[in-house]
């Protein structure tokens, strides 16, 4: 049964309207408050770590890393970094500033440290985390600190995969997980910058790794140092690891992480409390919950899917302090569940933005070297729309060595929320590849509605053989200039040496690729052999990265002989600022559509023109469910028109043009076709009901995908927005049945009409009893007595008749019907209550006297053994106890009846002449009836002696 199905049920009409908003807005409340205190919680720690390395002089711990981790996630999940904190700074400032401080922090072997010594392994696991988020959610100017950090953890990992933990206190330390998966997270963003060689370096290390985080899935052990996965903080850090390693070969790493994230959730709380402890059956705590919550987050449950996490976030929401941290009363260092509750928190966006572009297959494929044709190799990739309402999203494929092709099987993609599709890339390769190249390109995805929205990922194409691991080191060096600019060319150049003096020069010593803010944009082999690897890059109108960035080139390396020879890859980079093209956009203008219709296609229309100096519009198209419609515009005024079939639902349509010059410019419309007609459920009152008010309100909920106007009685109108609402129309009435007519017509023209029939009873019954108050009645079968009782009204009744009555429905409109009482000897006082379907009750009092005993009499003359004679008074003392006596008479042997006369006091009287009777024994009868018809008679013995 639907949710709404019960409350119609269960909810009285008068609280509908409160539980419906309740229903409608719970959700997002609580996605606003989880938002809200994500907000507070970054203006915490990022003015916290600040601070702490002002008044310290130290950086690189948890304070330091995972605080400029969780500032980069939020800047990538679309929270507010431009806030002023306590510290007078903002949150990107102080995300800046955290970043730099690292840098100053790292010694000369890529590491950190406490005073040169202690705790190198944690610290350095922190600073590298921190940086590995800024590198891939901010920007690459950090690139070489984090290279370096990279390969001083290849160079410390144990053969087991491992790196050892060096600082004993948990839950910041004491985990061979957490420093294993924070280096993981560093290796893995390293990787997508660095050389070859370095990237195969990287990517062994991560498999070594993500084995060793598998191999002790089970381990329990208790010592700070072991090998343990048995606290909740050492699980969640398993987790950040294997996300970071990437699927694996066969899937094996996803597998571990669903494992993972299984035992988080069955992991149970004291009484089943809200959130996690840090072992199974103990009390919830902020830190542990925070921990589990972000790694539920990257193992993809959600608020949203997941009651638990739901629950878990709520609860820890609540217990944020006013200052917007955390661990007030329980901890001596609020930083630590601050900080990450920050990375649990920011770790789920607000759901009024997200898209996710991730590949379901291998991200890193091979193409063969110098083969007389092209080649291709294909990616699956997968698109999550993460936000609350459908949304279509463009997709791009960009990068990729020149003469190399990258193509997507769609363009576009309209997505419900929470829906997820596939989709292929096709990368083309030219003839005859040179050795060890690597091209890289990037898909995006980004919303056509919600400015700012995107979801990303990089794919890899590389020839073999992989460049060498063993031999001398080299240094790149970046020649480019501080500014490039979008539109024009831009030279980009590097020169390769190594330390002994040689330098890379002329063809087969090794190729340079150059990337601009993490795009590949071409390649050389220095086919001149001046040493300078250069490429001309001409970012078309279209480039969106924009401001200081990063140009980086990365020289693959070269086998040469003797083996020793071997020059090993490098990589250079030099911060540069793009300039946005000084061209105009190509001006498009979409006709007007309507918001919504009836038809399934349209007609539609539009105006490009090209604006730059000397540019002419190289192509346009309509864009409509992932289809491209290609237009041409005429030549005098650009005007553009096709027909379009739409779909049941909603259809964005795009008109997308493109200049020579690569500007491109969109503008979009949303069309819903809507073919159903609206749908009206009546809340109140119900067909057939009835209702205690001349002037009642009438409630309804009308659904439908489009705007609707609802009409009562053709006098009350209601505009009802898209996607439906409740609609409450006062409406007059008249005693009786009443029709009342509601009428609801979409914004396609779709017409539902229903006519509620219903009764209005607004007066108390009227209630009748064949039965006189007071009456008084003799015995009767079975102590009962039947009357007539009568009701009328517009209503329905029950009648109630107490005590013992009964009680009786009577239809709409009143009857006549036949009542029964229990009697009892005395006085019964009935009462009579008629309550109408309205709740107006009428109450009648009615008392009946019953009497079911006759009277009872004492033969006071003559007495039994008493001789009488001649003329003598028959006296006896007659009584009743109800009714009282109505008649006596007197008799003598049967026969010779006297009435008997009342002296007022129950003492009756008769004369009665002996000398009629022989001498002898005799009987008085007494002959008596009460005033309820009770009769009885008595015989009482005499003699008679009138002889002597």
């Amino acid at each position: 049964m639907s949710i709404r199905a019960l409350l119609l049920r269960s909810v009285s009409p008068s609280l509908w309207g409160l539980v419906l908003v309740t229903l409608l807005s719970a959700t997002a409340s609580r996605a606003n408050e989880r938002v809200e205190a994500a907000q507070r919680a970054l203006d915490f720690v990022s003015a916290d770590a600040v601070t702490w390395t002002k008044d310290q002089g130290c950086t690189s711990c948890h304070r330091h890393g995972a605080t400029l981790f969780g500032l980069t996630q939020a800047s990538a999940n679309g929270f507010d970094l431009d806030t002023a904190t306590t510290n007078g700074r903002t949150n990107r400032e102080n995300m800046e500033r955290l970043a730099r401080d690292l840098l100053v922090g790292q010694d000369a072997s890529g590491s950190w440290s406490l005073e040169g010594v202690h705790y190198r392994n944690a610290y350095t696991s922190y600073a590298a985390f921190g940086l590995a988020g800024y590198d891939a959610k901010v920007g690459n100017r950090h690139a070489e600190a984090l290279a370096r950090a990279a390969d001083w953890a290849v160079s410390t990992q144990e053969l087991s995969g491992r790196w050892v933990e060096d600082y004993p206190l948990r839950p910041v330390g004491a985990s061979n997980m957490g420093v294993t998966a924070r280096l993981m997270t560093a290796l893995a963003q390293a990787r997508v910058h660095a050389d070859p060689a370095r990237a195969a370096q990287y990517q062994d290390a991560l498999r070594r790794a993500a084995a060793y985080l598998r191999e002790h899935l089970n381990d329990l052990a208790e010592g700070p140092f072991d090998d343990a996965q048995r606290y909740t903080y050492q699980v969640a850090w398993t987790a950040v690891g294997l996300k970071a390693a990437g699927p694996g070969e066969q899937g094996e790493n996803t597998a571990a992480l669903e494992s993972v994230a299984a035992r988080l959730l069955a992991t149970r709380t004291l009484d089943d409390a809200p959130g996690w402890g840090s072992l199974d059956g103990e009390a919830p705590d902020e830190t542990s919950t925070s921990f589990a919550l972000y790694a539920l987050c990257l193992a993809g449950r959600t608020p949203e899917q997941e009651p638990r996490v739901a629950r878990a976030l709520e609860w820890l929401t609540s217990r944020q302090a006013e200052d917007g941290g955390w661990g007030v009363g329980t901890s001596r260092h609020p930083d630590i569940p601050t900080t990450f509750a920050t990375l649990a928190l920011t770790c789920f966006p607000d759901k009024g933005d997200g898209v996710s572009v991730t590949v379901d297959d291998a991200a890193s494929k091979p193409v063969a070297q110098a083969l007389p044709h092209p080649q291709r190799v294909t990616y699956t990739l997968v698109v999550l729309h993460e936000g609350p309402r459908a949304d279509t999203f463009t997709l791009e494929a960009s990068g990729g060595l020149p003469g190399w092709t990258a193509t997507l099987d769609r363009t576009t993609v309209t997505l419900a929320p929470g829906e997820r599709t596939s989709l292929t890339l096709s990368v083309g390769t030219p003839v005859e590849l040179a050795p060890s190249l690597t091209s890289e390109v990037r898909v995006t995805a980004t919303s056509m509605s919600r400015p700012g929205v995107s979801g990303a990922t990089q794919v890899t194409a590389y020839t073999n053989p992989p460049p060498p691991t063993e031999g001398l080191e080299t240094t790149t060096t970046v020649l480019a200039g501080a500014q490039l600019t979008v539109g024009r060319d831009n030279p980009l150049s590097a020169r390769v040496t190594s330390a002994d003096g040689w330098r890379a020069r002329g063809p087969g010593q090794g190729q340079v690729t150059f990337q601009v803010a993490g795009v590949t944009v071409g390649t050389d082999h220095d086919a001149d052999g001046d040493g300078v690897y250069s490429v001309v890059w001409r970012p078309r109108g279209s480039w969106e990265v924009l401001g200081a960035s990063e140009v980086r080139a990365v020289y693959s390396g070269v086998t040469l002989q003797p083996r020793e020879a071997n020059r090993l890859g490098s990589s250079g980079t030099r911060a540069v600022e793009i300039l946005p093209s000084p061209d105009p956009l190509p001006s498009v203008t979409l006709c007007g559509l309507p918001d919504f219709m009836g038809e399934t296609s349209v007609g539609v229309c539009g105006f490009v023109t090209a604006l730059a100096p000397g540019a002419t519009i190289e192509s346009a198209a309509f864009i409509l469910h992932g289809e491209q419609y290609p237009v041409v515009p005429e030549d005098s005024g650009g005007f553009v028109w096709t027909e379009l079939p739409l779909r049941d639902g909603l259809n964005v349509i795009q008109l997308v043009a493109t200049d020579t010059f690569g500007g491109r410019s969109s503008q979009q419309a949303t069309v819903r076709v809507d073919a159903v007609a609206p749908g009206i459920t009546v809340l109140y009152p119900a067909e057939g009901s009835m209702v205690g008010s001349l002037l009642t309100e009438v409630r309804v909920w009308v659904d439908d995908v489009s705007p609707v106007r609802v009409e009562t009685n053709w006098v009350h109108v209601t505009e009802v927005p898209a996607g439906g609402g409740l609609v409450a129309h006062e409406v007059a009435l008249n005693p009786g049945a009443n029709e009342v007519l509601i009428r609801a017509t979409d914004a396609a023209g779709h017409v539902t009409e229903h006519v509620l029939t219903f009764w209005v009873d607004a007066e108390a019954p009227w209630l009748v009893a064949g039965l006189p108050d007071g009456w008084l009645v003799g015995p009767q079968p079975g102590n009962t007595l039947d009357y007539e009782l009568a009701v009328y009204s517009e209503s329905a009744t029950r009648v109630e008749v107490t005590p013992g009555g009964g009680t009786y429905e009577v239809p709409r409109g009143g009857r006549v019907f036949v009542a029964r009482l229990p009697l009892v000897p005395g006085d019964n006082v009935f009462t009579m209550v008629a309550t109408s379907e309205t709740g107006l009750s009428t109450t009648l009092t009615r008392t009946v006297r019953y009497d079911n005993t006759p009277p009872r009499a004492q033969l006071l003359s003559p007495g039994p053994d008493e001789a009488v004679s001649g003329v003598v008074v028959l006296e006896a003392r007659v009584t009743d106890d109800v009714s009282g006596v109505r008649s006596v008479a007197f008799t003598r042997d049967g026969s010779g009846i006297r009435a008997g006369t009342d002296w007022g006091d129950g003492v009756w009287t008769a004369e009665l002449d002996t000398r009629e009777l022989l001498d002898g024994p005799h009987t008085v009868e007494v002959w008596m009836e009460d005033a309820a018809g009770n009769f009885v008679i008595q015989t009482f013995p005499f003699v008679t002696l009138n002889r002597p």
